[in-house]
């Protein structure tokens, strides 16, 4: 006799989609509009705003602890959309865990975390991405920090001043996901061969207008 937990194994796997893009480049807003639109499970950025303020101000102290919660909350976050995915809704996601770790490789370059902490880290990153749906589609929203910076002081969190964001800040951000984009395109993780990459301009309201649309074309052409 089939069981109830059978059925939900029966049909195939929906999309899982990754939206990503330095702070302030309007990941939640798309991932919303995805969400909405498609009818996908949304899983948006776990944030701890009492850590995020602690580390901006002393991040030597607390960027390790930082990133590993962020690792271990996102991870948590995406085993519940791997789950999803295989028992038949598609998930839409702001950030994945290799976004997590643009973010960590650039603490421990600046030697905010020192090389057993980094090694830490690593080795929760390799064994959590390796027991992920990778996704279908990554989003990548290319927003110029200049921009991204504007829109940080937009909206006005209290974490996110711009004294704590300062613009040198986001442009290593930005280089920092080109890299990583540059691997996953290249296939160098094994968990990317054949990702599809895809970046959209969202630096304009024309723009971010088109990228949107286009954004929700994509993700339903999976279906």
């Amino acid at each position: 006799m089939e069981s109830h937990l059978d059925k939900l194994f029966e049909s195939e796997p929906k999309p899982v989609v990754w939206v990503e893009g330095i702070i302030g480049c309007g990941k939640t807003t798309l991932t919303k509009t995805i969400s909405r639109i498609l009818n996908f499970r949304a899983i948006y950025e776990p944030v701890n705003l009492e850590l995020l303020e602690m580390f901006y101000k002393d991040q030597d102290r607390w960027a390790f602890a930082m990133q590993i919660d962020l690792l271990h909350r996102r991870f948590a976050l995406q085993k519940l959309g791997s789950f999803e995915s295989i028992t038949g809704k598609g998930v839409v996601i702001d950030r994945g865990l290799p976004g997590d770790r643009v973010f960590a490789k650039m603490l421990y370059t600046a030697g905010k975390m020192d090389r057993i902490e980094w090694a830490i880290y690593e080795r929760a990153y390799s064994v959590m991405t390796n027991s992920l749906i990778p996704p279908s589609i990554i989003i990548y929203m290319e927003v110029t920090p200049e921009n991204a910076q504007q829109r940080i002081a937009n909206r006005d969190r209290k974490a996110e001043r711009g004294d704590l964001v300062p613009l040198a800040y986001l442009q290593e951000l930005e280089r920092g996901y080109l890299d990583l984009l540059s691997e996953i395109e290249s296939a160098y993780p094994a968990w990317s061969r054949g990702m599809k990459v895809v970046k959209l301009p969202f630096n304009t309201a024309e723009e971010t207008y088109e990228s949107r649309n286009k954004a929700v074309e994509l993700v339903q052409a999976l279906l």
